[in-house]
């Protein structure tokens, strides 16, 4: 009997060593995640295979942003509120359609998956954009290379999906990374973090009437420590 008492101490000592390296490792996650990852590491965090817009760095600044230079690319967009009748035969089926953009996420998706016009699939992208604020906010999936220098040549969205095709004609961009959810504080902090740091730059201003962008690289089910997110802006020379 007491060999059988040592053996249950020992895997009650063991299960209980198991649970404080959970506690350490989540802790561990969540201190990483609210530092936001550095530089170097988030520029790391892309998912591998999928294609992205393509951008130089022009220049880095201390307080956390950068400037960027992109050229340009095509997206597909839609109303992140404006309803859709006929969703059913428009839109991809989500697999968590509690989520927050999941509708808009649905109508690109069957987009993009194959519900247009040429029932032509296509390749995923990266980063998911959302753009706009209240009744005007949208979402946006960037659009395979295929399609960057003519967005016409892409297939037609259906009727009633809502889906729009546009072309971003790229342009000059400051630009805050962070690693985590993205949630609605996240994306607070960053947006002032990056405002702040424009309104005292010696040479790039926001461009007068642009508008944050949140930009999301990864899938719902990456971990927050290995997640990519920017907020980004316009920007133009400042003027002397």
């Amino acid at each position: 009997q007491n060999g059988e008492e040592q053996d249950n101490s020992a895997i009650k000592a063991k299960k209980k060593r198991g649970g404080i390296a959970v506690v350490q490792i989540e802790k561990v996650a969540k201190k990483e995640a609210r530092s936001n990852g550095k530089g170097e590491d988030l520029e790391t965090r892309l998912p591998p295979g999928l294609e992205t817009p393509k951008y130089q760095v022009l220049i880095k600044r201390p307080a956390g942003y950068e400037i960027r230079k992109y050229e340009a690319f095509s997206v597909c967009s839609v109303s992140m509120n404006k309803p859709r009748p006929d969703a059913s035969r428009t839109d991809a089926k989500i697999q968590n359609p509690q989520l927050g953009g999941a509708s808009a996420f649905g109508a690109l998706a069957g987009y993009l998956f194959g519900k247009n016009e040429d029932s032509t699939a296509m390749k995923m992208t990266t980063p998911v954009i959302s753009s706009g604020s209240d009744e005007d906010r949208r979402m946006s999936f960037v659009l395979p290379s295929t399609y960057w220098k003519d967005v016409d040549q892409a297939p037609s969205p259906l009727s009633g999906s809502g889906v729009q095709l546009e072309t971003d004609n790229g342009g000059t961009r400051a630009t805050v990374m962070f690693g985590g959810f993205a949630n609605k504080k996240d994306v607070e902090q960053r947006t002032q973090q990056l405002l702040e740091g424009l309104s005292k730059d010696k040479e790039y201003q926001s461009d007068p009437g642009a508008s944050v962008t949140l930009a999301q690289y990864n899938d719902p089910f990456t971990p927050p420590w290995k997640r990519r997110n920017e907020v980004s802006i316009k920007v133009v020379p400042r003027e002397k």
